[in-house]
């Protein structure tokens, strides 16, 4: 009878084995066994910011303070108003620490009637911020909000202050990404790529510069002094003009604010507003000519001080701020999707790419009416303001919902100014997006109020801001290796199958089941893509002879 000759000739695996391990060479065995070849990747490298983390979060800080000598006892205390300075931040391993001042003013009545008094307090804080992932070398843009400050009286001479505010940080950082695009001289082992173009967001550079306005303005109203007391002030930037050259970014705008002022001589409470005119070059390497420029302000500090001379008394405005400019390019790569060969076995390793994907925008709009009820005593509205306290999204169903603070200054009937506080919540609705990851951004600007009847009523559209991805994440081959001891696959005895195709089915996935070439597969049935095929639709799968 005729000996059957093995895989190793005229011996047997488990003799081989046996004898190699004999002599100590079980490792050869064992590289017989598992002989790759790993097949060489066309790849190329990105490199461009990233956002590292970002986090909303909300704060509190307290403060007792003594009424100094030359001040009167407190018999009332009316209101307490303010604004947030942020003074310092700081990147640390995994957080971000910032510290500023909250600089409140105290509004209450003296003792047997006496007039309305306004004492300045300095809140200082120091908060800490987690941040998964950031380094001390990273780049952080830090926006601060004071959503309220209330006054409480412990004794005519000892008050507390406490001040409930928001942060929102974003720790970006450069990062290398690496984009596997294809097989190197695969044709030999007769491998087959799928690859797919995708776009995605390319933030080529971006730089924080920190800048300052120093202006004086008339007072508006002929009762103006050098007594009255600022008691709040806000401001916002305002872009009116974005350019890009080669290696600058030029901004054109406006600051556009307000101050609310105690008057020395009536005792009433008036607003003066402001608009200051800014430019700022922006130094930014990479950035050329058609790029695009995306902008973001952060107001550190918006104080003023009461001057006057012989024209009349003015307000002395210093406004400091940082702005965040980021240069956006598009930019589009082949991915390396899939992989198999005709001539054999083929092991491959999948990972997601986590070069960020083009983002698509949506804007959800919805509108408020929400009704608010101070105390009775209250008779007539002075002043108003609002603070988004948080804002958020879900993608996925097509849902963002916030919150906001309002904040109500109101006179009452004996003539004097009282605070109330009140969070009101909304929601709107938008198409449902690709992805997790979705930012919110909330526009309140659009809303009122009117006084009617002892209550307010606010009103008007609220708009929220979202970017999201545009697809699903990607999942791309980074390794492909070859088994030289992988049999390789049986072929028809035909040269030719005739095959319907099932619901779902790509030329790619039926090419990778047969084993053969997605291009002989299109020119036999004259196919202009690979994509997906009609349910039932007769196809014709040739093979190589």
């Amino acid at each position: 009878m005729k000996q059957k000759r093995g895989r190793f000739g005229n011996f047997s695996e488990a003799a081989l084995l046996s004898y190699l391990s004999g002599r100590g060479r079980i490792d050869a065995m064992i590289k017989i066994r598992e002989r790759r070849v790993t097949m060489e990747l066309i790849k190329s490298r990105a490199l461009q910011y990233a956002t590292v983390s970002r986090a909303s979060t909300s704060h509190e800080e307290s403060l007792d303070a003594i009424v100094p000598d030359t001040f009167p006892d407190i018999e009332t205390i009316c209101c307490a108003l303010g604004s947030l300075e942020i003074r310092e931040k700081l990147v640390q391993t995994d957080r971000v620490m910032v510290s500023g001042n909250i600089r409140g003013t105290l509004v209450y009545k003296g003792e047997q009637g006496g007039p309305l008094c306004a004492l300045d307090s300095t809140i200082p804080f120091a908060a800490l911020v987690e941040a998964r992932g950031c380094k001390g070398q990273d780049l952080v843009f830090v926006k601060g909000s004071l959503h309220r400050l209330e006054g409480r009286m412990l004794n005519p001479r000892k008050f507390t202050l406490r001040a409930q505010f928001g942060l929102e940080t974003q720790v970006c950082a450069p990062k290398e990404y690496e984009v596997c695009q294809g097989i190197r001289n695969g044709e030999e082992e007769g491998m087959q790529a799928l690859t797919q173009t995708f776009s995605f967001e390319s933030a080529l550079s971006m730089k924080e510069k920190g800048f300052s306005l120093h202006e004086d303005v008339r007072q508006k109203s002929p009762e103006g002094s050098t007594g009255d007391k600022a008691l709040r002030t806000c401001c916002k930037l305002v872009t009116e003009d974005i350019r890009v050259i080669s290696g600058k970014v030029m901004l054109r705008g406006s600051a556009q604010g307000e101050a609310l002022l105690l008057r020395q001589s009536t005792g009433a409470m008036e607003k003066e507003s402001f608009s200051i005119p800014y430019s700022q070059i922006v130094e930014l390497e990479g950035a050329e000519e058609g790029d695009t420029a995306q902008v973001e302000y952060s107001v550190k500090n918006c104080a003023c001080n009461l001057s006057s001379d012989e024209e009349g008394p003015f307000l002395s405005w210093d406004i400091a701020a940082d702005v965040m400019v980021s240069i956006h390019r598009p930019v589009q790569y082949e991915v390396l999707m899939d992989a198999f060969s005709t001539k054999g076995g083929c092991t491959l390793q999948q990972e997601p790419l986590d070069l960020p994907l083009a983002r698509c925008e949506r804007e959800a709009s919805a509108e408020m009416r929400a009704t608010l009820s101070p105390p009775e005593q209250a008779d007539a509205l002075l002043d108003w303001s609002a603070s988004v306290k948080s804002c958020g999204a879900i993608g996925k169903e097509g849902v963002a919902h916030g919150e906001v603070c309002v904040s109500l200054l109101c006179m009452t009937g004996d003539g004097q100014p009282m605070q109330y506080d009140q969070v009101v919540s909304w929601e709107g609705h938008f198409p449902p997006m690709e992805g997790e990851d979705c930012l919110c951004q909330c526009d309140i600007s659009g809303l009122s109020l009117k006084w009617a009847d002892g209550a307010c009523q606010l009103t008007g559209p609220v708009t929220f801001h979202l970017t999201g991805q545009s697809g699903k994440p990607v999942r791309q081959v980074v390794d492909c290796q070859m088994d030289e001891n992988a049999p390789a696959p049986a072929r028809p005895k035909a040269s030719l199958i005739l095959r319907r195709a099932e619901g779902g089915e790509t030329v790619w996935l039926l090419a990778k089941s047969f084993r053969t070439s997605p291009g002989d597969i299109m020119a036999a049935n004259h196919l202009e893509t690979g994509g997906a095929l009609e349910k039932g639709q007769l196809v014709m799968i040739p093979f190589q002879r």
